[in-house]
């Protein structure tokens, strides 16, 4: 049975703790938050102890795994002070974004780089929750690209609404790895979350595109496209949508879609969990571990410093030393 302790009694935090403590092999034995009221909402829908300060539960819990479901404008602090106690950690994406999810800057990779150098050399289990890589239709684009149904990769495609920006960019790593550069329009003073179109490269010459928005622009809110020289797939919606096609004549050699009423969204939350909680009983990474949260903004990093030189191409790999020599 794996123990957890839930940090933040929040809509998040409830909802990802509850899909832990409902699994048949974890339970949450704790609760922290520094409001009172949501501590006492929290302690009352798990029957447990809550504590005021991560003090307190580190001295007073015996967990196996914590659940650190705090905003990302203050969530390196209480990672950092977790993983210097030894603690496995889950957390909520993105990693670190001091004016918010829309709009991550380069200066964020740095806040974030001691907690990732720390976390490599703990020999712990931390994790961020990408759980749309447990959304089958994205799961299908994945296995269609590393499985090599497609051939040889020429180009990728992807469009998000900023709501679901930070899983776009990590289904694109996930199946892809890490582009060599960027280069980016947009302008990163805007208000809000700053329109962008962003093109890459990878190693092997493929290229991509990536816009992001605050509205909607589509009948879907993400949209992925990988085309190869045999055949292209792509993989669209929160609901769940999927189609492989042959490259040269577009015939259809696969289609899957969610069932009416199933949305994989809400699904996925629950199977990340699963992931989780079998990662730990296997002692395994995470699903989607720490060097995941990391990728994602490193690249975030080099889109912003894109944007701000009028859209040069910026190495990741460059923004990526920076950022950890001056941790």
């Amino acid at each position: 049975m794996i123990k957890c302790a839930l940090i933040s009694g929040k809509h998040m935090g409830m909802m990802h703790a509850s899909n832990f403590h409902n699994h048949d092999e974890a339970e949450v034995v704790a609760v922290c938050d520094m409001d009172s009221d949501l501590r006492a909402k929290a302690e009352a829908e798990f029957q447990v102890a809550g504590y005021e300060n991560i003090e307190d539960l580190l001295a007073n819990c015996d967990a196996d795994l914590i659940l650190l479901i705090v905003n990302e404008t203050r969530r390196i602090p209480p990672l950092h002070q977790l993983l210097a106690a030894g603690q496995n950690v889950f957390t909520e994406k993105p990693l670190c974004g001091l004016e918010g999810q829309y709009r991550l800057r380069e200066a964020d990779a740095t806040i974030a780089a001691p907690a990732i150098l720390e976390w490599r050399n703990s020999g712990l289990k931390f994790g961020i929750d990408f759980n749309y890589r447990f959304m089958h239709h994205f799961q299908k684009l994945h296995n269609d690209v590393v499985e090599g149904r497609l051939g040889q990769i020429q180009m990728v495609r992807a469009r998000a609404h900023f709501a679901c920006w930070s899983h776009v960019i990590d289904q694109i790593l996930w199946s892809m790895g890490r582009p060599e550069w960027v280069s980016v329009v947009g302008d990163p003073n805007q208000e809000g979350g700053w329109q962008r179109m962003i093109h890459m490269e990878w190693a092997s010459g493929t290229v991509g595109t990536l816009d992001g928005t605050t509205t909607w622009g589509m009948e879907y809110p993400l949209g992925v496209m990988v085309v190869g020289d045999s055949c292209y797939a792509e993989a669209w919606g929160l609901e769940g949508q999927y189609r492989r096609c042959k490259a040269n004549n577009s015939e259809v050699e696969e289609t899957w879609g969610a069932e009416e009423g199933q949305p994989e969204m809400q699904k996925s939350f629950v199977r990340m969990a699963d992931g989780v909680i079998q990662s730990m009983l296997k002692d395994q990474p995470f699903p989607a571990d720490g060097d995941a949260a990391w990728n994602e903004l490193v690249f975030e990093a080099a889109v912003h410093r894109s944007a701000r030189n009028n859209g040069e191409r910026v190495w990741l790999d460059e923004v990526e030393t920076e950022a950890i020599s001056n941790a």
